[in-house]
């Protein structure tokens, strides 16, 4: 079972630390993996379709906003969303929606209720370090040695070498989580759709100033 003190004392070891007993210890190397930690499982979380980060949900639609045009039902995201994997008209998943909009704060579709399966950032499942296969414990370990070795130890060289054995373990744990799937995925979003979700940024459907409640 994955722990914070060993995923430290593992990234330690790959930068050529001495361990620590304490993730608290008031020493640089430590200090400097407390701050990247946080960001570092955030960011290995939504590299992929996680299966032990998985959330299903039955999503229906804001009746308090009214979308200027598009889609005429808005969906907004729950706070623990990293990263959506499948929508389907049906609870079984059987009739993937393909047609709708994946935009920053918001889904939008032209029928609700919608079902949702997305891997999920919740303290009881992708933060939950119980659920953490031994090969994305991995991939955790040399992230965070790779983000912090510089900071830790000044090699840019040992800095490549842990990156390299870090993008062996990201694959490793994709692929082992891809043979643990006992659910059809759907194809990853079109480019139409994950264009349109990135121009979200720029005033689209997922900023609130677009929409009249």
């Amino acid at each position: 079972m994955a722990t914070k003190l060993a995923i430290f004392n593992a990234a330690l070891n790959e930068i050529g630390e001495t361990a620590t007993a304490d993730t608290g210890e008031g020493v640089e190397a430590v200090r400097t993996l407390v701050r990247n930690y946080d960001r570092v499982v955030a960011d290995c979380l939504a590299t992929g379709s996680w299966n032990f980060a998985m959330e299903t949900i039955k999503a229906v639609s804001d009746t308090g906003v009214t979308p200027e045009f598009g889609f005429t039902e808005v969906f907004a995201k729950p706070s623990d969303w990293v990263r959506t994997i499948g929508v389907s008209e049906d609870e079984y998943f059987s009739f993937p929606l393909l047609h709708y909009y994946d935009d920053v704060s918001y889904w939008s579709a032209d029928n609700s209720p919608i079902y949702i399966r997305y891997v999920s950032n919740d303290t009881g499942l992708g933060m939950e370090m119980t659920r953490w296969p031994a090969a994305f414990t991995r991939f955790v370990e040399l992230e965070l040695a790779h983000r912090s070795c510089l900071r830790i130890n000044q090699s840019g060289s040992l800095k490549d070498a842990i990156g390299k054995e870090r993008d062996r373990a990201r694959k490793a744990a994709l692929n082992q989580d891809a043979m643990n799937e006992n659910q059809p995925k759907f194809p990853p979003p079109s480019s139409w759709t994950q264009a349109r979700g990135g121009r979200s940024s720029r005033g689209d459907r997922g900023n609130r100033g677009s929409l009249i409640g």
